[in-house]
């Protein structure tokens, strides 16, 4: 009876999943979940202004007409050799969350950009192009708009746990689907990137101000995983409330 009991629990330890399992030392600064770089390439992407897309997804080759694109579909998109488009090349997919209409006045906050996949271009002529949707985030749509593709590649390790320098703040923003509330493990962006001199890997300590008169609260801990010119996106590593977008983003540096 034992020895059932001992294999039967060896059986469940083994099937748990990746998510539930602590993760190794070597990967502890990606967080308590595991990490993948699609993860972070899928999280929305702040921006200042609306896109003025050149090269935009037509529809499906598919034998009904069928609209909604996934992993393995080829898509058919509105340009060519015309706009430089070549068999090989890998293309990110992308479209603007809510309407122009909708998108933040200059200065009044950041845009939200939808990442839905990746593709490559497998057939090309002067005016239009095929190509195979790599992998998927959401469903791909007609409309849907290509960008340069980059891999999107983990820190492979993260900054010393320094105290923080309350002299630059960063503002969070939000993550995936534009949320503004946030747990352990949990992707979001925050308003400092490589204009500012943030790495990939720079840690964060997150204080929520209770406007009581009473000093910061220290709530969380993060780790920048991809930047760009404004933005960085950071995993949170460690959580002690329920993270919001009131919340503030505090370097951890050497002074």
């Amino acid at each position: 009876m034992r020895r059932r009991l001992v294999v039967a629990a060896t059986f469940l330890l083994a099937a748990a999943p990746s998510w539930a399992q602590t993760p190794p030392p070597d990967r502890a600064h990606l967080g308590p979940r595991t990490l993948v770089p699609a993860m972070v390439a899928c999280t929305d992407l702040p921006i200042t202004a609306v896109p003025v897309p050149s090269v935009v997804i037509l529809g499906g080759q598919n034998p009904i007409g069928r609209t909604v694109l996934y992993k393995g579909d080829v898509v058919v998109l509105n340009s060519g050799t015309n706009e430089n488009l070549g068999v090989g090349q890998r293309f990110v997919v992308r479209r603007l969350q809510g309407t122009p209409k909708q998108f933040p006045k200059k200065g009044e906050g950041f845009g939200a950009v939808r990442t839905a996949g990746w593709l490559t271009i497998t057939a090309v002529n002067e005016t239009t192009a095929l190509a195979m949707l790599d992998f998927t985030c959401d469903a791909v749509s007609p409309g849907d708009f290509i960008e340069s593709f980059t891999e999107p590649i983990l820190p492979p390790a993260a900054s010393a746990l320094s105290e923080p320098q309350f002299d630059e703040r960063a503002r969070l923003i939000f993550g995936v689907d534009r949320r503004s509330s946030f747990a352990n493990g949990d992707l979001l962006s925050i308003d400092r990137g490589t204009a500012q001199g943030v790495p990939t890997g720079a840690r964060y300590a997150i204080y929520r101000d209770r406007h009581d008169g009473l000093p910061l609260v220290h709530v969380g801990d993060a780790v920048v995983v991809e930047t760009s010119e404004l933005t960085s996106k950071v995993v949170l590593v460690m959580v002690r409330d329920a993270i919001s977008a009131d919340d503030i983003a505090v370097p951890r540096r050497a002074p």
